[in-house]
């Protein structure tokens, strides 16, 4: 912001910049260059008015360079102190959120497992029984195979239904 260059109202020199450090309302003004000469309540009047015409006449974004710093930094840090805040709660939803979606895959993993578990057991069982069963087929089948001299049982236990 360029304030005119013109008479200053507490010393009298040329500038181009306020005379003084002033606080108007919730604004902040002050300068590279200081009035060696002290202001009267005069002074300061003048000068209030002159830098809340100028103050008024900024961009919202230009007004925030004048404010106290010390507030300026009170409201951004309770607008951080609120984001971290919303942050820390949705990190805690969120992790709350998988664990408890971990522990319903874990359970459901264990139930998996152990109908796998249970089928392959079941498996193993039937596959034992039909090994047995192939080898008796098997032995039956040798001794079908076999002529009827060579058999252990006697061909007259054989009866012909006819």
């Amino acid at each position: 912001m360029y304030f005119p260059s013109g008479q200053c109202s507490v010393c009298g020199a040329t500038c181009s910049y306020l005379p003084i450090t002033d606080q108007v309302g919730e604004f902040n003004i002050s300068t590279a260059a200081y009035c060696l000469k002290p202001p009267t309540e005069n002074d300061l009047i003048l000068s209030s008015q002159l830098i809340l015409s100028y103050v008024f006449q900024m961009k919202p974004q230009e007004r925030v360079f004048f404010k106290d710093p010390v507030k300026l930094i009170q409201s951004q840090l309770e607008q951080i102190s609120q984001i971290a805040l919303f942050q820390r709660t949705q990190m805690e939803r969120v992790t709350a959120h998988f664990k408890h979606k971990s522990v319903e895959l874990e359970r459901h993993l264990k139930e998996v497992s152990e109908q796998a578990y249970r089928q392959l057991s079941e498996l193993k069982r039937e596959n034992a029984n039909f090994k047995k069963q192939l080898s008796e087929l098997k032995r039956e089948t040798a001794d079908l195979k076999k002529p009827l001299s060579q058999r252990r049982v006697s061909p007259g236990q054989f009866q012909i239904d006819g």
